[in-house]
């Protein structure tokens, strides 16, 4: 029997830094991971604000690309560009951060067990027992407590009584060559990613991520996406296999149990709107082993105990993942038609010009943006017709704005 004082379900970034924070506490703690090593390849863009680099003393070794602009194109093709002089965010080999996180917690003495699956999970008076299958031998482990960082798709969340993510999409995403690409680009429209969005980031050199979310057919979207991209000029030649995963949309009722904590996707920590969710799980994270620390003290992981946890997150992260479940479903309602309209009137009334001007607008937190974009566009843009409609009287029109 393997005997910590916590156990980690999950080696990718959020279960990293629980790891590394419990360990960094005192405490002995283990990673279980049903992969056979940490850093591989993963389907993201690896995009992260200055306050997630600042925050987390991500090496600038792991920084591909610095970010201060982007565009946005309409179904049509109309642009839309966002451009401010100081840089924003970056753009970090996520294979390499991947690695780094686990070395970080390795070397605060976290054990890691690879290539170990965990099968099941008992939760007892005295503590949780987890039984792991590693190349067709089972061990078992026992802890205080554990947390559950084991991603979107784990069939553990739901055998242990959480609830399954009610919504959910599919990222996909491709290595491409683009030599001239200077920026990030978005795509929007129901050919690209009906309800979501397409996206292409200069990744360093020549190379760059082109990807996009999707609920139904991934595959075949960005198969049409990339051949769009390369009709248009916009890249050279596709370099890399796409790479897909599951995204989810919602956050179960529940983070937390008798002994358990989910964190990161597991816990539905992700921006519904962009499908992002390394800053806010790595937050969470953070929050999880404090908890645990707490407890432990107390000498109590009761379910009423560990509520905290998700009363503390949810106090950090609750108003952003609630205004952006409200966006993702608003946007995913928007004909083409209406998109055309609404990047019209976006340039028309300079909306990117006073976004970028704004300093309460950060990368991470998308609240006061959504908020401004409603007020300025969507909100008087709900009391005209309809695109298709007869013309309203220019004078008319003017008084709404």
């Amino acid at each position: 029997m393997n005997r910590y004082d916590f156990l980690v379900v999950g080696g990718g970034p959020i279960g990293c830094r629980a790891a590394y924070k419990l360990s960094k506490a005192g405490y002995q703690v283990a990673v279980l991971e049903k992969n056979p090593s940490v850093g591989g390849p993963v389907c993201c863009t690896g995009i992260v604000s200055r306050e997630c680099l600042r925050r987390f003393s991500i090496p600038p070794e792991l920084v591909l690309k610095e970010l201060n602009s982007a565009s946005v194109f309409s179904p049509s093709g109309k642009s839309l560009r966002l451009e401010r002089s100081e840089v924003q965010a970056a753009v970090i080999d996520r294979g390499a951060f991947n690695a780094w996180m686990a070395r970080q917690a390795q070397d605060e003495g976290v054990d890691y067990k690879l290539a170990h699956n965990v099968t099941d999970v008992m939760i007892n008076p005295d503590g949780v027992m987890l039984k792991a299958d590693r190349r067709g031998k089972e061990e078992h482990f026992e802890a205080h407590a554990l947390v559950l960082a084991c991603g979107f798709g784990s069939r553990l969340p739901e055998k242990l009584g959480f609830d399954r993510a009610r919504d959910w999409t599919v990222g996909a995403q491709a290595e491409v060559e683009a030599p001239d690409l200077a920026e990030v680009e978005g795509y929007l429209g129901r050919d690209v990613a009906p309800g979501f969005f397409g996206w292409l980031v200069p990744s360093g050199g020549s190379t760059a991520l082109a990807g996009l979310m999707a609920g139904k057919e991934a595959g075949t979207r960005l198969e049409a996406f990339l051949a769009l991209l390369k009709k248009q000029g916009r890249i050279k030649a596709v370099t890399g296999k796409p790479a897909y995963r599951g995204i989810t949309l919602t956050t179960p009722r529940q983070t937390y149990a008798n002994r358990i904590l989910l964190a990161g996707d597991a816990a539905g920590q992700v921006k519904p709107l962009t499908g992002g969710g390394l800053f806010f799980g790595l937050l969470c994270a953070d929050i999880a082993a404090d908890t645990l620390h707490s407890a432990l003290e107390k000498g109590d992981f009761s379910a009423s105990r560990l509520s905290s946890y998700q009363k503390e997150w949810k106090r950090l992260l609750g108003w952003e993942l609630r205004l952006g479940g409200w966006a993702h479903r608003l946007y995913g309602r928007l004909s083409d038609a209406r998109l055309e309209w609404l990047v019209a009137l976006a340039e028309r009334k300079g909306l990117a010009a006073r976004l970028s001007a704004s300093s309460g607008i950060g990368f991470d937190w998308h609240g006061s943006a959504m908020l401004h974009i409603v007020k300025q566009v969507v909100w008087p843009s709900a009391r005209r017709p309809s695109p298709g409609t007869p013309a309203n009287n220019p004078q008319e029109e003017r008084s709404h704005v």
